[in-house]
């Protein structure tokens, strides 16, 4: 059974802040201006959705909406140097994925959405993986490798494999690597039945612990021998890398084809960047871990796949996906946050994405009708969100990233209209904010120290959406940095006995 979706159309005048209408059954979806057939209008969004925010030009002349400003001798100079900034446009900290950036625009005022556009890929650029630290972890599971050849098994072939999101890279630097050993028969690609039952499991693992200790890979590892799955919880010594290791699990090489055949083949330009900002969205909040209620990446993906499958200007081709990720990303928490049906709809991305209804699909919980119900695509009788028991909060948090990021978009269209944010409440936080000095202008107005003129003198300043919703604690780029120093430094080439690193690609 198929459910219809239906879109509302809600128009906001372009002196409104963004406000929460009221949920539908279902979606509203809000529109880009990227595509040519939306250059003729007046706004961000189309006529088929929602209007973000609607630019009208100045007194000046200046026009916010993709109107160039002229960049005299004293700009091109500035643009020159390529000023190193601190702070963005508003005074707040420079968020460390637009260091060592230009702004969008090199001395105009450019599309809102085509600056959102421009910070995702600039975001996403910084979370993924560099070459040195997806090839420490590939180093991770080789070292792993030897350790299990070094185990006397006899008429067993063991072999480390990686899956969840290390294929496709959407992992995050923070992210721990989920291994699996397969153990065959010798000879073949059959498992072997020694390791049916659970007790056979967790004594094999005990065996794997004791090998790790002893090679050094670890100091200490924990065998998790009461879990569903039985994994052992490990620290590497050389890369500092967490580990899951678990025994003959099939089940996530499947999810991992799925996740790698849409991130690469099927919607290439949105799936890895939208998944990454999602699940850091998600992480910094600690609501991405399914064993503490959340929702993880295999349920991440199939959410992000179902928006797109279902959007209306996709599906009829109207929609440049690439050249609106920004876009997409608000649609995301709007259609999550604030329209989704959770108690009727089970989403499935089978036969180019379909919204089925929970009763007849048998995923209906009477205790809990609010739940995220997912159809996995490898096994249509397995719910993949039926453990994410903190949806209700999740849903919070996604309805609450929708307004902040109209919020942000609206403060800043407001400051590059009229000086500053005109809307009652911004201004009121901004009035208790020490470092937004206010003071009363010459025609008596009370003004905020960025105001137009000094806005306009400086059109290289940076200007951050993301960073109301997203956050990288310098814990992170610490770590970051640490590991590349430790793959430079070649301590786990030695210990694998390959050539030395160069430091101009590993």
């Amino acid at each position: 059974m198929t459910l219809e979706t239906t879109a509302a159309v809600t128009t906001l005048p372009a002196t409104s802040p963004p406000t929460d209408r009221q949920t539908e059954d279902y979606i509203a979806f809000a529109s880009s201006s990227s595509s040519e057939e939306d250059e003729e209008q007046d706004s961000i969004a189309g006529e088929d959705g929602v209007i973000l925010v609607e630019d009208t030009d100045d007194e000046q002349g200046h026009g916010a909406r993709g109107t160039k400003r002229k960049a005299d001798d004293s700009d091109e100079e500035v643009a020159a140097v390529n000023p190193a900034y601190n702070t963005t446009y508003d005074g707040h900290p420079l968020p460390p994925w637009l260091k060592g950036h230009k702004r969008l625009g090199n001395g105009s005022h450019p599309d809102i959405p085509d600056m959102i556009n421009d910070e995702v890929e600039k975001f996403v650029d910084f979370i993924s993986p560099t070459a040195e630290e997806h090839e420490m972890r590939t180093m991770v599971i080789r070292r792993l490798q030897r350790v299990l050849d070094s185990i006397p098994l006899s008429g067993i072939r063991p072999e480390a494999i990686c899956f969840g999101s290390f294929d496709t890279k959407l992992y995050l630097p923070t992210s721990d690597v989920d291994m699996a050993v397969m153990l065959y028969d010798e000879g073949t690609d059959k498992l072997s039945r020694m390791y049916d039952s659970k007790p056979q499991v967790v004594q094999f693992l005990g065996s794997l612990a004791r090998a790790l200790k002893k090679d050094g890979f670890c100091r200490s590892c924990e065998v998790l021998a009461r879990a569903r799955v039985p994994i052992i919880k490990a620290v590497e010594m050389v890369s500092g890398i967490h580990v899951d290791i678990s025994i003959n699990t099939e089940s996530g090489f499947d999810s991992a084809k799925v996740q790698k055949s849409f991130c690469d083949r099927v919607y290439p330009d949105a799936v890895r960047s939208l998944v990454l900002i999602i699940k850091q969205f998600l992480y910094q909040r600690s609501m991405n871990e399914v064993y503490t209620g959340g929702i993880g990446s295999y349920a991440i993906t199939l959410l992000v796949v179902s928006m797109l499958q279902m959007h209306p200007r996709i599906k009829s081709g109207g929609l440049d996906i690439k050249k609106n990720l920004g876009v997409l990303l608000i649609e995301f928490f709007e259609l999550y946050g604030k329209k989704f049906n959770y108690e009727r709809v089970c989403i499935s991305v089978r036969e180019n994405g379909q919204y089925l209804d929970k009763r007849s699909k048998g995923f209906h919980q009477y205790e809990r009708p609010f739940f995220l119900s997912i159809e996995d695509p490898c096994d249509e009788t397995n719910d993949v969100s039926r453990g994410s028991y903190s949806i209700w909060q999740i849903r919070q948090t996604f309805s609450g990233a929708y307004d902040m990021l109209n919020n942000a978009i609206y403060a800043y269209h407001q400051t590059r209209e009229y000086g500053e944010p005109i809307n009652d409440t911004l201004k009121a936080v901004a009035a208790e904010e020490p470092s937004r000095k206010r003071a009363r202008g010459t025609n008596g107005r009370v003004e905020t120290k960025t105001n137009r003129a000094q806005f306009n003198s400086d059109p290289w300043a940076p200007v951050s959406f993301l960073s109301s919703i997203l956050a990288i604690k310098p814990s992170v780029i610490a770590a970051r940095e640490s590991l590349k120093a430790k793959y430079l430094k070649g301590t786990m080439q030695q210990i694998l006995g390959d050539s030395s690193p160069t430091r101009d690609k590993p």
